[in-house]
């Protein structure tokens, strides 16, 4: 069963009470009671937690300020790249070529989750390719919540005027890998 660390819980939970404080109420009574009980302990950083936990809030904000069709999602990803890249990740806005500064957010990814790994696959002036790998169970929300994330930061570090996006292929659909191809208007 896969894991996300309680920082990336921890994350979603302050993103919620500082861009929805309204919700967060709504948001915890609404998850499944297995993760309801988990929102009612103290969530420790460092602490590996069950991966549904995680989904459940993406899912459970999305239905609370969105339409429940994870656009929400997309959108926290997006507000989270933006926050990060401004704090913990400023630093890898500094590196000399885009290659150096991707690489170092890939490996963020462990930091995060026990599963998986992502990876870019290309990148040209115009798009990049991303594969997100052995990780079988992953979820749709997440999957839209790092597609958000990714399109932010080639807007930011790449200073892009637009990226659009696709969902290529999908594990949480069967296939063997996931796919997300980002297209980038200069």
């Amino acid at each position: 069963m896969p894991k996300v660390k309680g920082v990336a819980v921890i994350g979603l939970i302050k993103f919620i009470k500082k861009n929805y404080k309204d919700t967060l109420s709504q948001v915890i009574d609404t998850l499944p009671a297995e993760s309801a009980k988990f929102m009612q302990e103290h969530i420790l950083v460092t602490e590996w937690y069950p991966y549904k936990l995680y989904t459940d809030l993406l899912r459970t904000l999305d239905k609370v300020i969105g339409k429940g069709d994870l656009a929400a999602c997309i959108e926290q990803g997006r507000l989270s790249a933006t926050h990060d890249l401004a704090t913990i990740f400023k630093v890898f806005l500094n590196f000399s070529s885009i290659q150096s500064m991707l690489s170092r957010v890939m490996v963020a990814w462990d930091s995060y989750y026990d599963t998986g790994k992502i990876e870019i696959v290309s990148l040209t002036e115009k798009e990049a390719t991303y594969f997100i790998k052995d990780f079988p169970d992953i979820d749709m929300a997440h999957i839209k919540n790092v597609q958000g994330w990714v399109e932010q930061f080639f807007l930011i570090a790449l200073k892009v005027k637009g990226v659009r996006s696709e969902i290529v292929k999908c594990q949480s659909d069967g296939d063997t890998l996931t796919e997300i191809r980002f297209k980038f208007n200069a």
